[in-house]
């Protein structure tokens, strides 16, 4: 795959396809060789447009990478990327999704790939409370913004529940998964409601365990 796949998505630091630039050299179902020189992007995997992409981040590819090095490394998420053309690609007739949509899915993506990132290099003993914050933060974020979100994911009915970093990590990911390969309001406000629930869990666990620490105290408090 050359010159044009990525243009779009390389430029699109909000990490979401920008098709319409895709579609002009590729064709409207990525059905053509862009400039004569790309592979059909139609005939690749889902997998096989990652590798490409990825392939460009670490500094590799064909004729035309040193374009390419250029674009993708103004920074993508080479997972949702490859989901926004392949889902392109098996969609006949292009049709770029409504702007509030679009950016409702390029907030999720972008804070759950931070938060992925960040869970990566995070130290179990020392670094469990920040991420933790962040996560609720984000959760809080996406919740306050959206009413839809909301009248779907009643915290009252949320029970604590306490998860390690490792059992974070693979949960954000799934959700980060479920989110790149988001299509519909429905498929993302899933992704965003899964992982609200998880940040609750995560608040009430925490806010019990304070609880716990702090009674002790207070009877001890209490018969003096």
């Amino acid at each position: 795959m050359k010159k044009l796949i990525l243009v779009s998505l390389s430029l699109s630091v909000a990490l979401m396809a920008d098709m319409d630039r895709c579609v002009s050299c590729h064709g409207v179902d990525f059905e053509k060789k862009a400039l004569g020189a790309s592979r059909v992007v139609k005939n690749m995997s889902e997998a096989e447009i990652k590798a490409a992409l990825d392939g460009y981040m670490q500094g590799k590819g064909g004729a035309l990478k040193d374009v390419m090095i250029k674009e993708v490394k103004v920074g993508v998420d080479t997972d949702a990327m490859a989901a926004d053309v392949y889902n392109e690609i098996h969609t006949p007739g292009f049709k770029e999704p409504d702007s509030e949509f679009i950016f409702k899915k390029r907030r999720t993506v972008r804070g759950l790939y931070k938060i992925k990132e960040a869970l990566k290099k995070a130290d179990p003993k020392k670094d469990m409370k920040k991420m933790t914050n962040s996560i609720k933060a984000f959760a809080f974020d996406l919740y306050s913004y959206d009413k839809t979100l909301r009248d779907k994911v009643n915290i009252n009915n949320i029970k604590p529940k306490k998860h390690n970093l490792k059992d974070i990590l693979e949960n954000v990911t799934k959700q980060k998964r479920c989110t790149d390969h988001s299509f519909s309001d429905e498929a993302l406000l899933k992704c965003q409601s899964d992982f609200v629930t998880l940040a609750t869990e995560i608040s009430l666990a925490n806010a019990e365990s304070l609880k716990k620490k702090i009674k002790p105290k207070d009877k001890k408090a209490k018969t003096n």
